[in-house]
Order: C-alpha cells, then structure tokens, then sequence
C-alpha cells in the first residue's frame, strides 16, 4: 500500500508538485479509491490531472487500446482465457479512476 500525504515530488523539470492528500484514513478507502490515489499521483507528478476531463478522456481512451491489445493476444491464443479475464479486469478497475477521485 502506498501512503500519501500533504507532501511535494520532484518532478522530471525540476519543480516540486503537489501530491493528493487523502480525504479520509486508508482504511476506510475501497480498493478503487487507493488505486484512483495512486494514478492521480503519477498524473500529478506530470502536471496533469485526471480530474481534468480532456486527460481523463485520453487516459481511458489508452486503456481501451490496451483491452484491445489484450483481445487480439486473446484471439491469437497468445494468452489464455484465465489470464485474459484476469488483466481485462484489472483494467476495467483503472477506467473507473477519474470517477473515483
């Protein structure tokens, strides 16, 4: 698990950038809201936001070129049924960050 707080990142120019300060104790967060945390971090230490609609619409459109990366493998029979549910899962869980925020 990955803790945050009110606590600043280099980022890759140079300039500290906020990170996201948890609205509730981890503990009482889903699944869902430590991952949305997480990404929006990663976003944060860009300058960009996922709350930010433009980012969040290219964000989920990637994923959906990834699932489709994921169903041709799928197709292909380079991966199997098992694991192709398994990480098209993981990835339908991303999609929902945005709203999570």
């Amino acid at each position: 698990m990955i803790q945050f707080g009110r606590r600043t990142a280099r980022s890759g120019r140079g300039r500290r950038t906020p990170q996201p300060a948890p609205s509730e104790p981890a503990a009482a967060r889903t699944p869902q809201q430590e991952l949305a945390i997480t990404l929006e971090a990663m976003f944060l230490h860009s300058d960009r936001t996922l709350s930010d609609e433009a980012t969040a619409d290219a964000y989920r459109i990637t994923l959906d070129t990834v699932l489709l990366m994921l169903e041709g493998s799928r197709a292909e029979r380079l991966m199997g049924e098992e694991e192709y549910r398994h990480l098209a899962g993981m990835i339908h869980g991303m999609r929902g960050a945005p709203e999570a925020l």
